[in-house]
This record gives C-alpha cells, sequence and structure tokens, in this order.
C-alpha cells in the first residue's frame, strides 16, 4: 500500500454522532437459524474467519451479529468506520467487554488497559522497538536467521519434510526471547512455543462458550491452560531475577526499572509474547506457503536475493534494497493477518459509515474482512504482492489495510517484526526453493489465524 496516499477526513457521516437522528439502524441475519444467538455462536465457532465474510458478504460491511456472550456485536469491514474508531473518535471507544478474557493472561497491561492508563507502560517499553534499538540487535538476527537456513540445509540433504509453523515458532521464540528476557526461548524443546499456542487459544476459547462449562470441572483444555500460565510464569520469574542481578534482556530491564506497578513485569512481558511470537512466527510461515504456491513470485524474489545479495545471507541493512521482499511480507499480511480482528467497545452514541451506534454496543473491527473487501481490494482471494508495490493505487484506503491495528494503539513491535520477516523471506528465497507436500492449508481461528495441521514442505538448496 502506498503510505503516502492521503487519509481521508476522519469525521462522522450521516446522522447525528449524539441522538443518531438521521443515520440507519445496523441490520444483521433474519430468521431461523442464524438470527438466533446461540446456533449462530455455534456457527462462528465452527468457522470464525468464514463466519465473518459471510456476514459481510451477505449483510456488509457494517454488520449486527447476533453472538453470546455479548448479543448483538457489531462487526466492522468499512475503512470508513475503522477510521473513526482508531482515530476520528478514538476516545469514544474503551477495549470493551471482550477484553476481559485476555486478563487471563496478561493481567493489566499493555493490551488490556485503556488509553490513559496504558500510556505510561507504552512510553517505559518503547525505547527497547525504535529503529536504533533493532539496529543494535541485529546481529542476534542474522545468526538466528543464519542457523535456521542451516538446519535446513540437513532438511534439504535428506530430503525429510518438515512443518514451516514449527521452524518459523522456533525462530520467532529465539529473537523475541533475546529482546524481552535475554534469553534464546527455544532451546526448551518446544515447550515455550507450546505455551504462547495454548494461551492464545484459551483467551479465544473464555470469550464464548468455554464459559458454560462450570468453572470446577478441570477439562482438558484446562488443564492445558495451566500448565501453559506455569511456563510463563516460570520465565518471567526467571527475567525478574536475572534483572536483579545486573543481567537479562532489554525490555525486561526497562519494566524492572521503571515506576511501573510491581505486576507490570508480568502483564507487560507476557502481552509481547503473546502479541509477537506466534504472530510472526505465522506471517513467515503463511508468506512462505504462498510463494510456495505461487511460481511467479518466487521466481522475482529469487532473481532480487541473487541480484542484492549473491551468495551472502541477508542483513538487516540490506533490507532497503530488497522491495520486492518487502512486499511479499505485506501481501502476506494482507491474505493471512495473523490477529484478524479485535474488539472495542462505544462509550457513548456514534455514527459509523452512516450506521447508528449506541452507547455500550460492542465491536469486532475485523481485519480479516477489510483485508478481503472486494470494494477496496481487486481479487482479493489473489496472492499478488504488486499491490504494494511503492506508488500503486491498488487501494486509496489506508484503512483497509491493518494487520498491525491502528491509530495510536499500532503494534509496538512492527519495526521489530517487519524486519525479521523481510529478512527471514529473503534469505530462505535465497538460498532453498520449497516445495508443498501437505497440499492446500486450511485455516483455524483462535485469536490468531492458523494452519490446520501445518503446513509441510521440502527443501531444495538453490546454491551450494
Amino acid at each position: 500500500m502506498n503510505e503516502g496516499n492521503e487519509t481521508p477526513p476522519v469525521r462522522p457521516s450521516g446522522g447525528c454522532p449524539v441522538t443518531g437522528a438521521g443515520a440507519k439502524q445496523v441490520e444483521g441475519p433474519n430468521g431461523f437459524p442464524m438470527s438466533l444467538p446461540l446456533l449462530s455462536t455455534v456457527a462462528y465457532a465452527a468457522d470464525p474467519p468464514g463466519f465473518s465474510l459471510r456476514a459481510q458478504k451477505n449483510h456488509g460491511t457494517v454488520v449486527k451479529l447476533p453472538l453470546l456472550p455479548h448479543n448483538p456485536t457489531v462487526q466492522l469491514s468499512s475503512p470508513e468506520a475503522i477510521r473513526r474508531v482508531l482515530q476520528g473518535n478514538a476516545d469514544n471507544y474503551s477495549r470493551g467487554a471482550y477484553y476481559e478474557a485476555f486478563e487471563l493472561f496478561m493481567g493489566r497491561g499493555l493490551l488490556t488497559l485503556d488509553d490513559g492508563d496504558w500510556r505510561p507502560h507504552r512510553k517505559v517499553v518503547n525505547p527497547a522497538f525504535t529503529p536504533n534499538a533493532i539496529a543494535a540487535r541485529a546481529a542476534e538476527t542474522d545468526a538466528a536467521v543464519a542457523d535456521l537456513l542451516d538446519r535446513w540445509a540437513e532438511h534439504a540433504r535428506t530430503g525429510r519434510p518438515f512443518d514451516l509453523f514449527t521452524e518459523s515458532m522456533a525462530l520467532t521464540c529465539r529473537v523475541m526471547g533475546l529482546a524481552l528476557v535475554g534469553k534464546d526461548l527455544s532451546q526448551d524443546g518446544g515447550e515455550f512455543a507450546r505455551a504462547v499456542s495454548v494461551a492464545l487459544e484459551a483467551i479465544f476459547k473464555n470469550v464464548g462458550l468455554d464459559k458454560i462449562i462450570p468453572a470446577f470441572i478441570p477439562t482438558r483444555h484446562r488443564r492445558r491452560t495451566a500448565a501453559a500460565r506455569r511456563t510463563l510464569e516460570r520465565v518471567v520469574a526467571q527475567a525478574a531475577q536475572d534483572v536483579d542481578l545486573g543481567v537479562g534482556g532489554e525490555v525486561a530491564t526497562l519494566i524492572r526499572e521503571s515506576d511501573l506497578p510491581e505486576d507490570a513485569l508480568w502483564s507487560d512481558l507476557v502481552t509481547l509474547f503473546l502479541a509477537g511470537v506466534e504472530t510472526t512466527a505465522l506471517t513467515l510461515c503463511w508468506t512462505l506457503y504462498e510463494i510456495a504456491r505461487n511460481p511467479v513470485v518466487r521466481d522475482h524474489l529469487e532473481e532480487e536475493t541473487d541480484r542484492v545479495l549473491g551468495r551472502r545471507l541477508p542483513t538487516n541493512r540490506d533490507l532497503a534494497d530488497l522491495p520486492y521482499a518487502g512486499m511479499v511480507v505485506a501481501e502476506g499480511l494482507r491474505m493471512h493477518p495473523p490477529v484478524w480482528q479485535f474488539t472495542r467497545e462505544a462509550i457513548e452514541d456514534d455514527v459509523l459509515a452512516d450506521h447508528h451506534i449506541p452507547a455500550g454496543t460492542p465491536l469486532l473491527v475485523s481485519v480479516y474482512g477489510a483485508h478481503y473487501n472486494p470494494e477496496q481490494w481487486e481479487n482479493p482471494e489473489q496472492f499478488d504482492p504488486e499491490r504494494f508495490r511503492p506508488g500503486s493505487t491498488a487501494t486509496q484506503d489506508r484503512s483497509a489495510y491493518l494487520p498491525f491495528g491502528g491509530g495510536r494503539r499500532q503494534c509496538i513491535g512492527k519495526r521489530m517484526g517487519l524486519a525479521l520477516l523481510e529478512q527471514a523471506v529473503a534469505g530462505i528465497s535465497g538460498r532453498f526453493r520449497l516445495t508443498l507436500t501437505s497440499g492446500e492449508a486450511g485455516s483455524g481461528a483462535y485469536i490468531t489465524l492458523f494452519p490446520k495441521g501445518g503446513i509441510r514442505v521440502t527443501a531444495k538448496e538453490r546454491r551450494r
């Protein structure tokens, strides 16, 4: 997307933002069975992304969904509506009731706090995510990518298939672990990676149907959730001890030495783990999947990496000279946004894209719906990195693309995540050609969009 495009002015339209006079009422499914909250919630749980797109197709980009436990909920995929919620009238929208489930793991911190309480937390950790801070950690990222490629060289030698998601998680656990707590968190047999995935699943399930089962029943899911929390607690406790001894990761040190409340170390570190580790790994996994499925894209990537890098590995300093790799990552984020929706709640009445939104209305901002909105994207089902070529006018509205959220609450790790993704995609494409062995991957969805059953590939060395 062209970052130079002008953003249309942010304003309410079609009615009074206080009374709603003159605005349309939000409509949704009518008739049996989808107008019934329980049946609609069951259908949603079976295929959340598909449900989201069907609602958009059948009822528009501002649609009322009869979902439990917060019925009705309004889904937004209109750029105009999203822009007003995140930028134009952001003070009118709190995190909302849905975010209570996030506190199960994240406590009261960077993700769950509303703006007034959130700002001190953001200010404390921000120095670790500036361009200079990312560049200072470049050697760690270079080494992590190099080790990944060496490991894949063994896969290529044997011809054995391997899982892209597992490998991608190992990379991000290492890079994020070193940045946050000063430890490579991929060296525990995958325990930390599994804990992150289970935590995100638990948060999603705690929003809806899981609440129906009495809390005293120790289901398998609840036992897995408790084990995941113990793993995360151990990592954070060790980080606190390391900082007290004068060592440890940059982010843990910043929080520990700040004036934030004592529980900030837990809430902010776990938030950053859950918001950064699996999301970045999933983007890498899905992007490599799309490269393997699209020979034209693969050929362009290989030509760029061969021309710019020759036989050496990319570093952070090379990224500006690898624009096509950046375009490929951007399109991967469009087609497979890792955090595919998030919530807000209206504090006072408002008007969003000509629709009246009463105070107290829970909102689902559908990143997935916005990224597949045919009014904004031509052939949205097609993987086409050319949409993001500098100067492209494929879409004129920046609020139609929000893989990192938007407004003042945009993801703090955006620069760090993009740098790692572009470096990994360029390094892998320069050295290996991947072939899918597991066929077309289906999407599952909790907080993140993940490949059901993983994505298995074989690797072939392009150059030795």
